[in-house]
């Protein structure tokens, strides 16, 4: 069911699956989608070995639970890639690890953004404060580069009843719309990337990149496909996520995905 969706279970796999997305003018981003794991050190030798086979017509998504927040693995992951001239997309977390998720990837935009956008921020804009995160940010990261990646959410099935989420589908595509906006009237160095599946933001980016050149696109492998290959024809950037690892151990990633698809066509007929 899943196999569409995923990169491989290797890393020679998905480096194979990434190497067609270069081929079809789209950009690769390769992430090691094993969560919860109580081994970050495994975890960091598999992108220590992904960054020997890969350079910088790639790029990689890390989580930082998965690096159990590891200060000294996080950064000297984020090194290697660096070095290469890799972009690093650091995925959100869940709603208790959010806290911790945004004061580790503040400390990394500090030391990694100064001369370009090295490391990309996610906002899940279907949190009710995401505005407000993006458009402080925007202030307090003027002076360098700030790299953002704008999603909906993932975590919608688990979190709705805590209160900090939008409930209405349409305030979250208000909230992600505003938040392309923001971005488009932010005088600020930035490199942006829509990762949406929502035709509605897909078209906005579009039409905004006509007038000032800034946003590139994302999606999952698999997903949304005919509608970035019509962007290709306008020279658009486009981003495509893929996930990889041991079938058995993507069950968490899987499960994610299963219950985001399952609650997205709920939200869709409320």
């Amino acid at each position: 069911m899943f196999s569409r969706y995923l990169g491989g279970n290797n890393i020679n796999k998905v480096v194979q699956t990434a190497n067609k997305i270069i081929i079809d003018n789209k950009i690769p981003v390769i992430n090691y989608a094993i969560e919860h794991t109580n081994n970050s050190m495994n975890t960091f030798n598999e992108y220590k070995n992904l960054c020997n086979q890969i350079d910088n017509r790639y790029r990689v998504a890390i989580k930082l639970s998965s690096f159990n927040f590891d200060k000294n693995l996080t950064y000297d992951v984020i090194d290697m890639f660096k070095e290469k001239e890799i972009k690093i997309l650091v995925d959100a977390e869940d709603n208790k690890l959010n806290d911790k998720y945004q004061k580790m990837i503040n400390d990394l935009i500090f030391t990694y953004n100064k001369d370009s956008a090295n490391v990309i921020k996610t906002y899940q804009m279907y949190r009710k404060d995401s505005l407000d995160i993006l458009t402080q940010d925007i202030i307090n990261f003027k002076d360098l580069y700030l790299g953002t990646k704008l999603v909906r959410g993932a975590y919608w099935n688990s979190e709705v009843k805590d209160g900090h989420l939008f409930e209405n589908k349409k305030d979250t595509d208000l909230n992600y719309n505003q938040g392309v906006i923001k971005l488009y009237n932010s005088n600020i160095n930035s490199f942006n990337i829509l990762a949406t599946h929502n035709s509605e933001s897909i078209d906005l980016g579009n039409l905004l990149n006509n007038e000032k050149d800034m946003f590139e696109f994302g999606h999952l492998l698999g997903m949304k496909e005919k509608k970035y290959n019509q962007l290709l024809l306008n020279n658009q950037k486009i981003n495509v996520y893929l996930p990889y690892g041991p079938y058995n151990k993507m069950i968490p990633y899987l499960v994610r995905r299963l219950y985001e698809n399952i609650d997205t066509v709920k939200y869709l007929f409320k």
